[in-house]
């Protein structure tokens, strides 16, 4: 829920186009939804893969880059980015400088399944969230944008959460012969 009110409450504080609530609901918060559902299931399939399967993360980061490129390619067919390609070629307009952002990326890709790996999809979402309103303070520090309401109540649940499962662990049970 804190994910879902701090994507609503920054997509709110950005000048809306529509102000009909049914664009609002589905191309706003549903989708939000619905990606945090996915990641949820990515992470612990990604966490099962790993401490379960003993999986190698590295492996794991390979196979979802793989899927992910082919996933974008197909996009391409019917995007005009995917027509610019075509006349072009892929790497039309690249610098040095966009080697950043893509080496960053592949990095974070790996280190996002080190810690799904070792720490757990559920602690890898809690510092998600919490890396959030991290931001939203500092936007109040260094800034002075005060966070939205919806970061204020986000942040009281993250902390309730972070609490209950600090209190109560999950805990693997043994199997009885």
């Amino acid at each position: 829920m804190a994910a879902v009110l701090l994507s609503v409450g920054e997509g709110s504080s950005k000048a809306s186009s529509s102000s009909n609530p049914d664009e609002i609901l589905f191309y706003g918060i549903v989708p939000v939804l619905v990606a945090s559902v996915l990641s949820g299931m990515a992470s612990a399939l990604c966490q099962w893969a790993s401490q379960v399967k003993k999986h190698s993360s590295y492996l794991m980061t390979v196979e979802m880059s793989i899927i992910g490129s082919l996933c974008l390619i197909s996009s391409t067919s019917k995007s005009p980015d995917g027509e610019a390609i075509r006349q072009h070629g892929f790497f039309y307009g690249w610098t040095a400088l966009t080697l950043i952002p893509v080496i960053l990326n592949a990095v974070g890709g790996i280190l996002v399944g080190l810690v799904t790996s070792y720490a757990g999809g559920v602690r890898k979402g809690f510092v998600i969230v919490s890396a959030l309103l991290v931001t939203a303070l500092l936007q109040f520090i260094f800034d002075g944008k005060l966070p939205s309401p919806y970061c204020l109540v986000a942040l009281p649940l993250v902390m309730i959460s972070i609490s209950i499962y600090q209190k109560y662990p999950y805990r693997v049970k043994k199997k009885q012969m």
